[in-house]
């Protein structure tokens, strides 16, 4: 590597640091006290330095299949209110259905929704209408969090029902659709044609819940038990069914943060809480935005310009906002945004990505020269839950090493944007920031970098 400068203890030191950072197991008390032992002119240090930050509410929040539809509402002070709809694409089967002429009707039709997501009271009494739509959900576009689609205001069902985190399926009454269904598939061939023609006269569908209902929930509609199945007899004992699946759908998220120290936030705007709170609410595009000046303030006061980061997290603990059925992301990176809070693109034309802080093994492969802060690598640091401690402590000793070296510019990665991560983004938006709607809150004092260092006495 060409990037260390000129210091021979500078060199020696980060070089063994940088090999500790590949294998070292120790405790990150005991990083590089052990290589320096009796030296009179080195000290290895420990310090805490607060972060401070602000919130962003982001727009367009893909929410696209992202693999989980919900609908729910959920109110307390700290986020405000919270509505969520989603609107789905009903698919007819891709077998012909042998439906005898003795056949002249339905008997039922059922919708049915497996879980794999819950958010709010648990138990609770949970008020759910659904509609149909009345126009169709375009598969060639992107859907966001702000979109709708029109629909039927005369619901088919509305229902209430108690509901638990413990709950592993919803089945729902739809005989309002027996005969349009029915009659759908009399005649039915699964080709183009017949499929074409299905969607043209079937929509799809809506899930609308209760002001009260103070719970999101979740389904997965791949789930092989997720769809409407129609129930016909033949022979007056012999029950036989026809199953419709769901293809594409979106969630509507609007968030409401009237009567909360969010109140009055703007789209793309820093927004500075007056408690100094950073907040995260992930369908709804609210994100932190860490500042990283108060660590250029602590190189900018050291006088022996002879700093070697042993280790370096960045940790938010003691989350706030939560309980038994509202938890975090399972997993966190950072994001370079702009001036105006769009994020940083990078790759080449097509195959654009979100540039984020990089591992400390793709810093390691870079040379001083071939510096970029913009890596094209898809190897994010990942701020991984703690489920244990409730916190995130990821590290990133190299990103803090080349800040401290002066070798990134700091207008350009002094701030970044914390969302979750996931592996396969878009040009323009990251996916698993819409797949739900997680959130929390880390207070002033829980935000920081945990920095052991080696500098000149």
């Amino acid at each position: 590597m060409n990037w260390l400068t000129e210091n021979s203890l500078h060199k020696t030191y980060i070089g063994l640091v940088l090999l500790s950072a590949l294998f070292s197991c120790e405790d990150p008390s005991r990083l590089g006290i052990d290589l320096i032992g009796n030296n009179d002119d080195l000290g290895v240090l420990y310090t805490e330095i607060p972060l401070t930050s602000e919130v962003v509410l982001l727009d367009s929040i893909n929410t696209t299949s992202r693999g989980t539809m919900m609908t729910g509402n959920h109110t307390d002070n700290d986020f405000g209110n919270l509505e969520v709809q989603s609107y789905i694409r009903v698919v007819p089967p891709g077998v012909a259905p042998d439906i005898p002429e003795s056949v002249v009707s339905a008997d039922s039709i059922r919708m049915n929704l497996r879980f794999n997501y819950y958010f709010g009271q648990s138990p609770v009494t949970h008020y759910l209408r659904v509609h149909e739509l009345s126009e169709q959900i375009d598969t060639e576009r992107i859907y966001y969090s702000f979109d709708s689609t029109k629909f039927i205001p005369t619901s088919l069902v509305d229902s209430s029902f108690t509901v638990s985190d413990q709950d592993t399926l919803l089945s729902l009454n739809l005989d309002a659709l027996n005969d349009r269904l029915f009659q759908a598939m009399l005649g039915y061939q699964p080709d183009s044609a017949g499929a074409a023609e299905f969607l043209e006269n079937f929509n799809g569908l809506t899930l609308i819940s209760g002001a009260n209902s103070n719970a999101v929930l979740g389904f997965n509609s791949q789930f092989s038990d997720s769809q409407l199945t129609l129930y016909y007899t033949t022979n007056d004992t012999v029950v036989n069914t026809i199953d419709f699946g769901f293809s594409s759908y979106y969630n509507r998220i609007t968030p409401d943060y009237t009567g909360t120290e969010l109140e009055g936030i703007q789209l793309l705007e820093d927004f500075s809480p007056i408690s100094g709170n950073t907040y995260l609410q992930t369908g709804a595009g609210l994100v932190p935005k860490v500042n990283f000046d108060a660590f250029y303030d602590f190189i900018d006061n050291d006088t022996t310009g002879s700093v070697v980061i042993n280790q370096a997290l960045i940790v938010m603990d003691e989350l706030r906002g939560l309980d038994g059925t509202i938890n975090p992301p399972e997993t966190m990176s950072f994001y370079y945004t702009d001036e105006n809070n769009q994020l940083v693109m990078v790759g080449i034309e097509n195959l654009m990505v979100p540039a984020t802080i990089q591992t400390d093994q793709v810093y390691i492969t870079t040379t001083r020269n071939n510096l970029d802060p913009f890596n094209t690598s898809l190897r994010s640091v990942r701020a991984e839950l703690d489920t244990a401690n409730i916190d995130y402590r990821p590290e990133i000793t190299l990103f803090i090493q080349f800040m401290a070296d002066g070798a990134f510019d700091r207008s350009a990665t002094d701030k970044v944007l914390s969302m979750p991560f996931s592996f396969v983004e878009t040009p323009t938006t990251v996916q698993e920031i819409g797949r739900n709607v997680d959130r929390f809150i880390v207070t002033p004092d829980n935000l920081r970098l945990e920095i052991f260092y080696t500098r000149l006495k």
